[in-house]
């Protein structure tokens, strides 16, 4: 054979023996364990099989000697070569060894024998697919030498492979180039390989090419090695079945949005919406629709929230169902606070929802105290909230309930996202698919996010929505300066509440501020009143801290929303 021929496969095997990982575990044994020698003997059968004899001779510290064979080594960047070990069997001193345990480890097999003091170990065992095909024809390689915690002085081994052609062999720590101490061809196409020392936990490694006329067939086996580029693998395959199951979760979130999440009307905005009513006793307020200040932060925002509450509140105190005091402050810099009192149960003329919120707020007596309400009414808003969303179908605005519409569509987007979650796992896992899986999640989370809007109104709700609209720009952009001054402090009162729940609680505030037209203290307002030497013109600052503190009792329970 030319020097050519001999050296190729060799280097080849550098670069094999280089990634050489071991993927199993070396067992630890005494300290005081010694390897004084080691012989080994190997024959490939005809059906391709490796049958190894090692006889070791050594000295141990303690009563049990481990040793480790690996099934599982790296053969390049992608792939895991895999050999099946068989018919494991050992003596110790001649007889055969007593506990001897073959067990599992990572990526091998832990073999274990009683032994004491200075013996004579010798191990037998099979091992298939040591024979592959390479550039240069069939291949016979092996670890040989392998799984001792304690170091080798000297290895010798003989191979016997018919039809041999050449032989390397190379030894030392894991991924080791170096060549070992002496390897050759015999005569009669035996390997005889030498090794002056194995460190601890090293190998030998023998390669060998077969001719032509070697009938043994190629049997080995690989398996791809797991990794997260590999598992998120970016190519036509998996791009093509992302963007196909991607465009088909974002198709069905977009058409639950064309088909349910679209108003059934079209919302018509117009001018201001004037909320006066001129009547014999003059002009006096009057909502679009009769629509009150809950219902429209539902209609507006598909939700019933704190503001809807807060807003309601205020709703009924300036309809005379309670009244707001403002407490005086316990010092200079004391935390405002206020004392609600309830001036009558309410009948029919009450929407249930408006009830529920008086029953709630009154549960425990006539009068609360805003700061230690909110422990004590959170529970309670269930019901609140329950009449409400029931309020706006009844109402025909809505045809079914929007927090169940959402909770229906949001429960689905998120059993895809689960299901996505998983499947990306398991395809990660056991194949180059993880964007698919990735995609699912993606489509999940699309519908979870299409849920949020597909409550839809109906052609009345969007029409009082578009009055809604009129409502809120009338609110921005106009005052009670146009009104006779008699009727400003009721107008901008019954303003308020839906001043609040669109976001305008200071400038209405502020119009009933404007009403005070002395320097003098007031008494209150009716529905709301002030400590000692309180005037009107502070109920702007009054009324904002009110919705705030008011509100900050709810916040904890706005995931009940």
């Amino acid at each position: 054979m030319s020097l050519k021929r001999r050296l190729l496969p060799a280097a080849l095997f550098v670069s094999f023996a280089t990634a050489f990982v071991a993927l199993g575990t070396v067992p630890a044994q005494a300290a005081d364990d010694q390897i004084t020698g080691y012989a080994a003997e190997a024959t490939l059968t005809r059906d391709g099989v490796l049958q190894v004899k090692e006889t070791v001779d050594l000295t141990t510290g303690g009563d049990t000697f481990r040793r480790t064979l690996t099934n599982r080594v790296r053969s390049d960047a992608e792939q895991d070569r895999t050999y099946e070990l068989g018919d494991v069997s050992a003596t110790v001193n001649g007889k055969p060894a007593e506990g001897l345990e073959n067990s599992a480890v990572d990526n091998g097999r832990q073999i274990s024998v009683k032994v004491s003091g200075r013996s004579k170990v010798v191990y037998t065992y099979t091992v298939s697919n040591v024979v592959a095909d390479s550039t240069e024809g069939r291949e016979v390689s092996w670890p040989i030498v392998q799984g001792f915690s304690a170091a080798i002085p000297k290895a010798t081994v003989v191979v016997n492979v018919p039809f041999a052609t050449w032989v390397t062999c190379f030894s030392g720590r894991v991924g080791s180039s170096m060549p070992c101490t002496s390897s050759q061809l015999a005569e009669n196409a035996a390997l005889q390989i030498e090794q002056d020392g194995v460190p601890a936990g090293g190998r030998l490694t023998f390669l060998t090419g077969l001719s032509d006329q070697a009938t043994v067939k190629p049997n080995a086996q690989f398996k791809t090695r797991w990794t997260l580029g590999r598992a998120f693998t970016v190519d036509s395959s998996t791009l093509g079945l992302s963007a196909l199951l991607l465009g088909l979760g974002l198709l069905g979130a977009a058409a639950l949005w064309f088909f349910r999440g679209r108003d059934a009307g079209k919302t018509v905005a117009g001018g201001p919406e004037r909320p006066v009513l001129d009547g014999a006793d003059g002009p006096q307020f009057a909502a679009p629709d009769g629509i009150r200040p809950g219902q429209v932060g539902t209609v507006v925002d598909e939700t019933a929230d704190v503001v809807d509450i807060t807003a309601t509140l205020l709703d009924l105190a300036v309809r005379n169902y309670l009244t707001i005091e403002e407490l005086p402050r316990q010092s200079q810099f004391g935390k405002l606070d206020w004392q609600l009192r309830r001036l009558n149960a309410g009948g029919p003329e009450l929407l249930p929802y408006e009830k529920a919120l008086l029953d709630a707020v009154f549960a425990d007596g006539e009068t609360v105290v805003v700061s230690t309400l909110g422990p004590a009414l959170r529970p309670r808003l269930g019901l609140v909230r329950e009449h409400l969303y029931a309020d706006v179908v009844t109402q025909g605005w809505f045809a079914s309930r929007p927090d169940a519409v959402r909770n229906r569509w949001s429960t689905a987007g998120l059993v895809l996202l689960g299901a996505g979650v998983i499947l990306t796992i398991v395809l990660a896992v056991v194949s180059k698919f993880g964007l698919v899986g990735f995609a699912v999640m993606l489509a999940g989370a699309a519908l979870t996010l299409a849920g949020q809007v597909a409550p839809a109104r109906t052609a009345r709700g969007a029409a009082v929505l578009g009055r809604v609209a009129g409502l809120q720009a009338y609110l921005s952009n106009e005052s009670s300066a146009d009104l006779p001054q008699s009727h400003r402090l009721e107008f901008a009162s019954r303003c308020l509440p839906y001043a609040a729940v669109l976001g305008l609680t200071e400038k209405w505030a502020q119009e009933i501020a404007a009403t005070d037209d002395d320097d003098d203290p007031d008494a209150g307002i009716g529905w709301y009143s002030g400590p000692e030497n309180w005037h009107l013109s502070d109920i702007g600052e009054s009324l904002s801290n009110f919705v705030t503190a008011f509100g900050g009792t709810l916040t904890h329970a706005r995931r009940l929303f």
